[in-house]
């Protein structure tokens, strides 16, 4: 088990998890973050923490109210952030005794612009807990206190720990060339936030990757990263391969995580769709959906193929909506898509396979 968090976070959406999280280190003063799922809020974790931080959409009480018991028993100042505005948040707060300066409700709309709408009151909510915390005695827990040690010079904040279950489930893989810089923005903001994680491989010098990735960030309701080596996939994120790595997908018990490898051009490009949509059809089989957008030439038709052969559902972009039609052609005259569509249609179609996809 990690060491006990000075803050714990816990919630059972792992988005929300991570987007509390995000918005609580800003202002723990040093303090150890830790973010679970529910399943990881051990009543040991619980009361170890000086503060807990409890986070809910409308949908997740009944699943959370096994977590409840365990913090009034543990006892410990608790921060309440619920994404909505039901009844449930409201019974919530009444049922832990949670003061309304320690609720924070925001709509659920885009719950990162909301949370860093009402930092102050966020900020004020954690001071207010730690007030409540010095009154509250020290942890009942027979773990040792920790030794304190002077901090470097200068230190960047340690990135909080995320405990929830590994990521299983279905994996969305697209290949895009010339014009998928655009029409990557229209498939991914058209993506539900809670969506299966989603892996890109665009050509494009390695230089630009970086203000795509952001760019696409700052658009999406998902979050998007470049992938770096070892990565491990969530619900929700979307990496885009750096421009000088051969990109692959890997999957054992603990997850899907990403593989960056060779350096060296395959079928002339360095990442290669074919590569990508290949490593996801010896991984994950059935449990995949691969995209083929707008590009030059024929790189992610096998790919795509190997993809299909394997059970997973595939798809190209149309010849009227994209840019080039060169790699969707191909995809499509290869019998690598099982169906070509708009571009407009395809991050509609994506949410409807992935829902009737195996869990």
């Amino acid at each position: 088990m990690s060491a006990p968090a000075d803050i714990l976070v816990v919630a059972l959406d792992p988005l929300l998890r991570k987007v509390v999280t995000e918005n609580v280190t800003p202002f723990a003063e040093g303090a150890t973050v830790l973010a679970v799922s529910q399943t990881r809020a051990t009543p040991e974790r619980l009361g170890a923490a000086a503060v807990v931080v409890l986070a809910a959409r409308d949908n997740d009480y009944t699943g959370l109210r096994p977590v409840f018991d365990l913090v009034k028993a543990a006892d410990r100042p608790t921060l309440l952030v619920t994404a909505g505005e039901s009844s449930e948040a409201r019974a919530a707060a009444a049922d832990l005794r949670i003061p309304g300066a320690l609720h924070i409700a925001i709509p659920e709309l885009d719950i990162r612009e909301e949370l860093r709408a009402i930092a102050p009151k966020l900020e004020a909510a954690l001071k207010q807990a730690r007030r409540d915390r010095a009154r509250a005695g020290p942890a009942p827990t027979a773990t040792p206190p920790r030794p304190a040690s002077p901090a470097p010079a200068v230190e960047k904040p340690r990135p909080p720990e995320d405990l929830g279950a590994p990521y299983l489930g279905t994996v969305i893989c697209i290949g895009a060339s010339t014009g998928g810089t655009d029409a990557l923005l229209t498939v991914l903001s058209g993506l539900d936030r809670n969506c299966p994680p989603v892996a890109i491989v665009q050509h494009m010098p390695k230089d630009y990757v970086a203000d795509f990735a952001s760019r696409l960030d700052q658009s999406c309701r998902i979050d998007v990263e470049i992938a770096h080596d070892g990565q491990a996939l969530r619900p929700g994120l979307a990496v885009v391969a750096p421009g000088d790595r051969q990109f692959r997908l890997r999957k054992g018990n603990k997850g899907i995580w990403t593989a960056l490898g060779e350096s060296e051009r395959i079928g002339g490009h360095c990442p290669a769709v074919d590569v990508m949509m290949k490593s996801a059809a010896q991984e994950l089989g059935k449990k995949s959906v691969g995209v083929i957008l707008t590009g030059m030439g024929r790189d992610g038709a096998e790919g795509l193929l190997a993809m299909r052969q394997a059970g997973a559902r595939t798809a190209a972009q149309d010849e009227e909506t994209s840019v080039v039609y060169g790699m969707p052609k191909v995809a499509f005259e290869e019998k690598a898509a099982d169906t070509v569509l708009p571009l407009k249609k395809i991050a509609n179609w994506i949410s409807g396979v992935t829902l009737q996809l195996p869990k």
